[in-house]
Parts: structure tokens; C-alpha cells; sequence
């Protein structure tokens, strides 16, 4: 009879041995958190895992919204008023920030208050110069970016944040900004009166980046707001629509398909601003490029690269954000598919893609995504 083989003990393996376990674990999601819940000694040995923040029903009683941001950061918004402020959740530190409401020009001049009434007993549960039937439909039309040092505590890292925000309700304005501690925020008007607001935006290096629902985007100096640059659309055949307004756009004159199509996110990393396009073909996605912005003879212009380099994207419908991976893996995209169109709305689902091994997983579905939501999952990154 063979003799009995000792058994490991898992409690007291080495700290760099299961930091390897954990490298390999199946992604960043479901695989870390699986490895994290085995016990206090596996959870202690890795940081903390990206979580994908299931929506909650949102009512009258109950009207706070809750939108993460990057570095353990989120802005909380009350729907009664459009308030808001931002929360960092490990550390429970705060900072004050403008009503979603409150506007002025790039000048200074005057604060404004766009038309915002709270009327949740009603058909309308908010009413601006649009009717928005529930606040989900809300907040559907909201979209944010965060510029955060990256390695100043909480309460520093408020003082020197820059929030770039756009909902439906701004109409024709590009974006708008502000500082914690701001007054209002402030306009950041487009170079030309195409459509309606920016449909993804980011601070990078100094400046901030807007991109318009035709693929071309507008660069400004983030301290004077001029316009430094206009890039052209990326080089390939495609057919943009955008997420925030709860529609598909067109195309130049032609109208898109509602079940193939791109969207696209813009990054930034820290040496390199690039554009995440997510192909969508009959309402699934099924491919992801990335474009990496640099200089030519003829100014800044997309070309399109392998991959980003070794970070971890995390694409929902209201913030991108990133971390770095350590094990020499390429870039995984973690993306959050809630495709809605004006017909026919689908069920929210969440991919995962190697673009190291071209391989698409689909990590979590959604069963339920009824109109009683408040927001649709979006990934909180410490």
C-alpha cells in the first residue's frame, strides 16, 4: 500500500509563490476574486481586486446615485437636486463638487442653472428641457472622466483632481469641467456646432480630448481651454454610435445599422493617450482594435497598434479607467455591454478580452436589467 503523501498546507505558502497563483489566476475579476475569498492569508497577499458594481433599484425614498470613478474614487449625485460630491471609499474622504446644474462660460462670468425639476411620483421622474421617465434614463445620458495624481494620498489627490462630465441636458456644450471645490462647472464649447456633446472625452498630459459622434476630436489646453488640435477619425472603415444619448447616430448621411457597429473609449495611460474601438456586430461584441494618438508631418493623428502595452481596461458606459498588470500579459480589456437602442433593448452582459490571445469570454450576464435600475454595472478600480 503506498504511504500517505503529506498535503501542502495552503495556509503558509510562500508570499511570492502566491503572488504567482494569483497572476495566473483566470482575469482580474472573476479569477482574483475567487482566489482572494479562499482565505484572510491569500486575500492579504494581493491587493485589491476590480469589483463590477451591480445596479440597485432607485426610488423616491432612495435617490442617490453612485458613479466610480478611478483610484478608489466615485462621485455620489443626489437626483432631488442634482447635487453631488466626491467619495473615495477606503479611506471615507470627501470633497465638494458643483451641481450638475450649475454652469458658466470659460470666461467666468456668472453662474447659471440649467432647468432641473425632481418629479419622482410622477410619469417623469426628472424633467429638464427632456423628459427622463425613470432615473435610469437619466443617467444613461451621463458620462464622466477623472484626471487623479496617481500617487498622492486621498485628501491631496481631491485638491488637485479634474472631473470632466457631459449629460444630454447641456445640449450643444462640448464638456464641462470642474475642481473640487468649484463654484459651478465650466463650458468647454466645441470648435464647430456638430450635434450635440462630446460622446467621450479625457484629460491627458495638460490637455483635454474630445471626441465627436463623426470620430474626430478636438484638442484644448486644459488651463487656457483653447483649441491646440483637430485629429481626423481613425483609419479604418466604421460606424460609430454612441452609448450616453441612448441612440444610434449616423454616419456622414448614412444611417447606422442598429446591430453592427462601433463604440469607442478613449484612455488615458501614463505615457500614451489611446482610443478602445468595440465592434459590434448583431448586438454582440466580437472584436477589439486600440489606437495609439502620435505625432506626423501632417499633426496628431490614430494609428492603429497590437496592443497598449500591459494594463487592464475597464470600459463601461459611464468612465474608462486602468491598472497596471504585472505579468507581462498585453492588454486586457474588461468591458461592460449594455447595448440599448431606441427599439429593442438587450441584456446587460460583461466581456473579457486578451488581445495577447485574441480571446473573448463572456464573464457575467445580467438577468435582470428592468427600467426599476437607478444605473447599469460599472467597474469600481481601486
Amino acid at each position: 500500500m503506498a504511504g500517505h503523501q503529506e498535503q501542502p498546507d495552503w495556509l503558509n505558502l510562500p508570499s511570492d509563490l502566491l503572488g504567482l497563483i494569483a497572476q495566473r489566476s483566470r482575469d482580474a475579476v472573476t479569477g482574483l476574486a475567487a482566489f482572494r475569498s479562499v482565505c484572510r492569508t491569500w486575500r492579504a497577499a494581493v491587493g485589491p481586486a476590480p469589483r463590477l458594481l451591480l445596479p440597485r433599484a432607485g426610488s423616491a425614498s432612495d435617490p442617490t446615485l453612485v458613479f466610480p470613478l478611478a483610484r478608489g474614487w466615485s462621485v455620489v449625485v443626489d437626483a432631488r437636486d442634482a447635487s453631488c460630491h466626491l467619495s473615495h471609499l477606503a479611506t471615507g474622504a470627501t470633497a465638494a463638487l458643483p451641481k450638475l446644474i450649475a454652469v458658466r462660460d470659460r470666461d467666468g462670468s456668472g453662474i447659471t442653472h440649467i432647468e432641473y425639476e425632481h418629479r419622482p411620483d410622477e410619469y417623469t421622474a426628472i424633467h429638464s428641457w427632456a423628459f427622463y421617465r425613470s432615473y435610469l434614463s437619466f443617467t444613461d445620458a451621463l458620462r464622466f472622466a477623472v484626471h487623479a495624481p496617481p500617487d498622492d494620498s486621498p485628501a491631496a489627490a481631491a485638491a488637485s483632481m479634474t472631473i470632466l462630465m457631459y449629460h444630454f441636458m447641456h445640449e450643444r456644450t462640448g464638456m464641462l469641467f470642474c475642481r473640487p471645490g468649484d463654484a459651478a462647472w465650466t463650458k468647454v464649447e466645441k470648435p464647430n456646432r456638430f450635434g450635440f456633446g462630446y460622446f467621450d472625452f479625457v484629460y491627458h498630459d495638460g490637455r483635454m480630448f474630445g471626441m465627436d459622434t463623426n470620430g474626430k476630436m478636438a484638442v484644448y489646453d486644459a488651463a487656457t481651454l483653447d483649441v491646440l488640435h483637430l485629429v481626423g477619425a481613425p483609419p479604418v472603415p466604421s460606424e460609430l454610435v454612441t452609448k450616453m444619448y441612448g441612440i444610434t447616430t449616423m454616419m456622414g448621411d448614412v444611417v447606422v445599422n442598429l446591430e453592427d457597429y462601433d463604440y469607442v473609449n478613449l484612455v488615458s495611460l501614463p505615457s500614451k493617450l489611446i482610443l478602445v474601438m468595440t465592434t459590434v456586430k448583431s448586438s454582440l461584441p466580437v472584436a477589439f482594435n486600440i489606437f495609439e494618438l502620435g505625432s506626423t508631418p501632417g499633426g496628431l493623428a490614430w494609428h492603429k497598434v497590437i496592443n497598449a502595452g500591459n494594463y487592464e481596461l475597464f470600459l463601461d458606459r459611464y468612465h474608462t479607467s486602468f491598472r497596471e498588470n504585472t505579468d507581462n500579459s498585453g492588454t486586457r480589456i474588461y468591458y461592460v455591454h449594455d447595448d440599448i437602442t431606441s427599439i429593442v433593448p438587450s441584456t446587460t452582459s460583461v466581456y473579457y478580452y486578451s488581445m495577447q490571445d485574441s480571446k473573448l469570454e463572456c464573464v457575467h450576464r445580467l438577468v435582470d436589467d428592468a427600467e426599476v435600475y437607478s444605473t447599469k454595472p460599472c467597474w469600481f478600480v481601486p
